[in-house]
């Protein structure tokens, strides 16, 4: 379904907010590795930032026990019905609950509920990455001995280059500033555009 819809011209008609792409979904390697990062950590409850076709969120649904919980978010109103109607198709959809408005809104709505996740999955605005880090660790998001998960560390090789678009931008300063978060033990896992993980210093030492 990702790869033959229409986005481009949905996208000419106003219908999306973004320019959607196939290459934007998570794909099977990734999905793969996150379902078993959600299985071997014992995961209840999930959170993702960057919904778009739901794959992902499908993925983590599969590995969490039958009252877990995901937590996906999209800036974009167009790709709610459409998760909707494939994820139904699923027995884990039931588990899939989606919130729809600019991300940083969303997770600071979900500090005010006092909400906490196991598993953060970052796959949204890479601009706005350290803005929502900053949320997630000062706003109890992230539960006790849970684990950060961001996608598009390297950002296509632009974190490395001396000239870089908005979204490199925000993803080279979003990995600078981790590594220096004396709070955080972090490691780079060069799969596909690369995977960050993220846990807090006190959770990694026995």
């Amino acid at each position: 379904m990702t790869l033959t819809h229409p986005w481009t011209k949905l996208y000419a008609q106003g219908k999306t907010i973004w320019n959607l792409m196939p290459g934007m979904m998570s794909g099977f390697l990734e999905g793969q590795f996150l379902k078993f990062l959600v299985s071997m950590s014992n995961a209840k409850r999930v959170l993702e930032l960057g919904m778009y076709t739901g794959y992902s969120a499908l993925v983590c649904a599969e590995a969490l026990p039958v009252h877990g919980v995901v937590i996906t978010c999209d800036v974009d109103p167009y790709l709610e019905n459409l998760v909707k109607k494939y994820i139904s198709k699923s027995v884990h959809g039931r588990k899939i609950s989606i919130r729809i408005g600019p991300a940083l809104d969303t997770i600071n709505n979900l500090a005010n509920e006092k909400q906490s996740f196991d598993i953060i999955f970052l796959d949204a605005n890479k601009e706005q990455y350290w803005e929502y880090y900053q949320v997630i660790m000062d706003r109890g998001l992230l539960a006790q001995r849970g684990t950060i998960v961001v996608d598009n560390a390297f950002f296509q090789g632009q974190v490395y280059y001396e000239t870089r678009d908005v979204n490199g931008e925000g993803m080279k300063k979003f990995n600078e500033n981790v590594s220096r978060d004396p709070r955080v033990t972090t490691v780079l896992v060069p799969i596909r555009d690369g995977v960050r993980l993220i846990r807090r210093n006190e959770d990694m030492d026995a």
